[in-house]
């Protein structure tokens, strides 16, 4: 226990010991600790650089008072630990360039089949420290474990970032599970076209197929380390996220109406299709038509555009 703070088993028992009876001088300390005068020295040392002992007393020393003393001793303790950890990062780039030029088969781990490739996204989310970022396309095989995980990212404060294809649009399911994590904390945007579908873990670890076919073994991806690749990858990601557009607005106000007009108005602003917004809300075509009428007229919109700019002026969408 005491070595978490660096404290030796002798530091320990002549702590214990000047708590118990403060006058003891080093003498009395090497011989009821059955030690020599050289180490007892040493360790008054250490205990006095650890700041739990202090000046004063019979003999030149005294104990501080532990509650404020191993408080300190800890606060220490994991600065130094934080800044291990910095320093481990860039421990990490030096392997992986090492790896690069002496092994670069390590750099790349191959994963077969859509199963091992969602255990694998599971574990790169669960590791996250500050950011993900994902490019998602169909097929879409996102399991409950996953999101699961993407939640517990949320919830540790790693920042989430997600660009979806323009077609979840028209997939209801995957549109209520985007709700759903953009309640949670997660940016997502959405864009004509995806190139690729992809999951990058803290700017350095990237996940991303290297087949399109994602039923059963056949499918294959890739996991690679931090690399010029990944690198690339960033750059890919960040350039298509200043061309994609939120897929929910920032609403400062709320369309008057019982929440389904508010729905109505979010839907046809990304571009949704009469039909896709039906199976969204399960309302009749007839109602549909009926509530988009009176979102137009409330607005004084001739058309689907107009309607979209009016209400961003007014701050509903």
């Amino acid at each position: 226990m005491w070595e978490a703070i660096g404290l030796s088993g002798l530091e320990e028992r002549l702590y214990r010991l000047l708590l118990r009876d403060p006058k003891c001088s080093p003498e009395e300390a090497t011989r009821r600790l059955d030690s020599s005068h050289d180490l007892i020295k040493a360790a008054l040392e250490r205990l006095q650089e650890l700041g739990l002992l202090e000046s004063g007393g019979p003999h030149g020393v005294r104990p501080a008072d532990p509650r404020i003393a191993l408080a300190s001793a800890i606060r220490r303790r994991r600065a130094e630990l934080d800044r291990l950890a910095l320093t481990a990062e860039e421990l990490a780039t030096d392997f992986q360039e090492g790896l690069l030029r002496t092994d670069p088969g390590r750099v790349i781990e191959v994963v077969e089949g859509s199963a091992a490739a969602g255990r694998r996204v599971t574990e790169l989310l669960a590791g996250a420290t500050r950011e993900v970022l994902a490019l998602d396309a169909p097929p879409y095989a996102a399991t409950s474990t996953s999101l699961g995980a993407e939640e517990a990212a949320l919830a540790r404060g790693v920042r989430c970032r997600a660009i979806y294809s323009s077609i979840v649009l028209d997939l209801p399911l995957k549109l209520d599970e985007i709700r759903r994590m953009t309640g949670l904390g997660e940016q997502a945007r959405v864009r004509p076209g995806v190139p690729i579908k992809l999951i990058l873990v803290d700017g350095r670890t990237a996940l991303l197929p290297l087949t399109d076919h994602e039923e059963g073994a056949r499918f294959t991806s890739i996991v690679v380390g931090r690399s010029a690749l990944t690198n690339a990858l960033v750059a890919l990601f960040e350039t298509l996220w200043r061309e994609s557009s939120p897929v929910w607005g920032t609403a400062t106000a709320a369309v008057p109406g019982d929440g389904v007009d508010q729905q109505i108005l979010e839907l046809l602003a990304v571009g949704m299709k009469d039909e896709s917004i039906l199976r969204q809300l399960g309302i009749s075509e007839r109602t549909l038509r009926r509530r988009i009428a009176a979102i137009f007229d409330r607005l004084g919109a001739a058309g689907r555009f107009q309607a979209g700019v009016q209400a961003a002026r007014k701050g509903w969408i």
